[in-house]
């Protein structure tokens, strides 16, 4: 399902792939905003992104049984004494990894998607969805596993809905509906500060924190 917008799109979300990138050399169409010139080459997208587990076991249940995913290795970690490794297939091409050590630091995650949280912190995860029909029924599959999860939050540009993973991960499901416009490219931001009201958005501010049960979701 897509939606047209309501503004000519300024371009498209993986519009560099989309032109034929190979082995990280773009076409150059965009880039460059805060310096004189854009690299030649480019990354070919997140390889896996590793984060920390409170408990592995518990973990890869959750995104097998919940996620839909498939554990595609899991060993010990190389060169840190004590920990496991283990790595999911997320779709796509694309991995997830899970670390888990037998004596962790101690941490604190703010406990809702919506608040100010610490420079340096993981904020969140959004996993892709092709359709609103797959978001949808990913959110119902999620929901009878029994985690608590945000009705469908319309962003404009994507649908999401945001939940949390057993360690406590702020977790996305996104679906693109239509490319970024001009008005999604204001970089006066980066010189000014964003007063509170520009920041109100009405589905979010509803739906946003997870904190109803599965049932009342």
């Amino acid at each position: 399902c897509k939606i047209m917008a309501s503004k000519p799109v300024l371009w498209e979300r993986d519009e560099d792939a989309r032109a034929g990138t190979q082995d990280g050399v773009h076409p150059g169409k965009h880039g460059a905003t805060l310096g004189n010139q854009r690299a030649p080459r480019m990354t070919s997208g997140f390889h896996h992104i590793a984060l920390v587990c409170k408990d592995m076991k518990e973990t890869i249940r959750f995104y097998e049984g919940a996620m839909g995913m498939k554990l595609r290795a899991i060993y010990p970690m190389h060169g840190i004494r004590g920990a496991k490794h283990c790595f999911l297939e997320a779709g796509n091409g694309n991995e997830i990894s899970f670390v888990e050590f037998q004596e962790p630091e101690a941490s604190r995650n703010p406990p809702s998607f919506f608040q100010t949280w610490p420079v340096g912190m993981h904020h969140h995860m959004a996993y892709r969805c092709e359709s609103l029909e797959q978001l949808h029924a990913l959110r119902e599959q999620i929901k009878a596993y029994g985690v608590a999860i945000s009705k469908v939050v319309d962003h404009d540009f994507i649908h999401s809905c945001y939940f949390t993973d057993p360690s406590g991960y702020n977790l996305e499901l996104a679906c693109t509906l239509r490319g970024y416009t001009d008005e999604e490219y204001d970089l006066s931001i980066l010189d000014r500060q964003i007063d509170p009201s520009e920041n109100a958005h009405a589905a979010s501010d509803k739906h946003g924190k997870n904190v109803a049960a599965p049932s009342k979701l």
